[in-house]
């Protein structure tokens, strides 16, 4: 079994260098699995992010549970999702584990989303403790602990990456209080670089996730809405493959989900979870406490064999208004939102498990 380690500069590359670097190196280095040696087939290539959608996959091979089902598995570590679906579309790539951005491979109509992997608890928008902003309460009926007001956030200039989860709370939360994007300043900023300007005296609002989000309530900054308040929207990361693969190799991608349900139930303890998924974020330069790795296993649940079998539980809910919010952001087309719908496949995750899962319907 093969792992190639990508450098976090990669995504700084062109789309065209980091395709061309799934078979030429750009700048990676091959190691060995500890899982061993693998099966015998023709890889199956899995893209992924050192996150916590990418862990189970770590730690599935690190077990050797992959090769347990006879798969010879490739894990290419990427930075971020961007060049995930770049390498999708290339067909460099047979199958990825990633997050928001995953929306638009579904989008193009060449994916099935057919698994998710885990809850994206944590995210969240702040402000400092003196800004009016934090003072303000009570504007939005039923939602008492979201602060803020059209009054006292109009004009605020707010920091995060545009065309993410982090914008889509930002729209969420300024929509909830009668105000329009024109009614603010959104300021596009990587969470790094964005968590740093806005400690610096930047902006009035910062909209960020883990583990930044937990340092803001660690500076003694105030969460003014969480992303599910926000939003009204639960989201998760998950697991797609293109279709093709999936109709020329569908018993090896259901044994994949098999061996990925398998992880996410071991990590389920919460200890195994914080020892192996800390040593995976320190090996790829994340700086993560372990006070902030017991804080995100906290928010951030896996979706494991319990978690699929609950009766409210469907495949792909987020998906449709992030997808609607892309749209509206001219970053999807109009005429490509109905293949989102289109490319939620519980099937192959129901052969995997024996459970019956449900999928989304508008």
């Amino acid at each position: 079994m093969k792992r190639t380690m990508w450098k976090r500069l990669c995504g700084m590359l062109l789309a065209t260098t980091m395709i061309a670097g799934l078979t030429a190196g750009c700048g990676a280095k091959g190691n060995e699995s500890a899982g061993g040696k693998g099966g015998e087939g023709e890889p199956l290539n899995v893209g992924l992010l050192v996150s916590t959608v990418g862990v189970p996959a770590l730690y599935a091979q690190n077990q050797g549970w992959f090769e347990e089902e006879g798969l010879n598995v490739n894990l290419v570590i990427f930075p971020t999702g961007a060049p995930v679906n770049e390498a999708i579309a290339a067909k460099q790539l047979d199958v990825a584990c990633s997050g928001f951005a995953s929306v638009y491979a579904m989008a193009n109509g060449d994916c099935s989303w057919i698994a998710e992997i885990n809850t994206t608890g944590g995210m969240g928008i702040y402000a400092r403790p003196d800004s009016p902003i934090a003072k303000a309460s009570g504007s939005v009926s039923g939602k008492s602990d979201m602060l803020g007001s059209a009054e006292t956030v109009k004009g605020a200039k707010i920091l995060g990456p545009l065309g993410t989860s982090s914008q889509f709370a930002t729209i969420g939360y300024i929509n909830q209080l009668g105000l329009s994007e024109t009614d603010v300043e959104q300021v596009h900023m990587e969470y790094g670089p964005g968590f740093q300007a806005f400690v610096a005296g930047e902006g009035d609002l910062i909209s960020i996730s883990p583990p930044y989000s937990y340092d803001c309530l660690d500076k003694g900054y105030v969460e003014v809405a969480s992303f599910e308040d926000a939003t009204g929207v639960e989201l998760m990361d998950g697991c797609f493959a293109r279709n093709a693969v999936i109709e020329s190799r569908r018993d090896d991608v259901v044994k994949f989900l098999k061996v990925i349900v398998r992880a996410m139930d071991a990590l389920q303890d919460d200890n195994v979870r914080f020892d192996y998924t800390i040593k995976q974020y320190h090996e790829n330069a994340q700086e993560f406490t372990d006070e902030n790795m017991r804080k995100e296993i906290a928010d951030r649940k896996y979706v494991g064999t319990d978690f699929i079998k609950q009766s409210d539980y469907q495949l792909g809910k987020a998906m449709a208004p992030i997808s609607e919010f892309l749209a509206g952001q001219g970053k999807i087309t109009e005429d490509k939102l109905p293949n989102v719908a289109k490319s939620f496949d519980p099937s192959l995750l129901e052969e995997a498990t024996g459970v019956k899962v449900q999928k989304f319907a508008n």
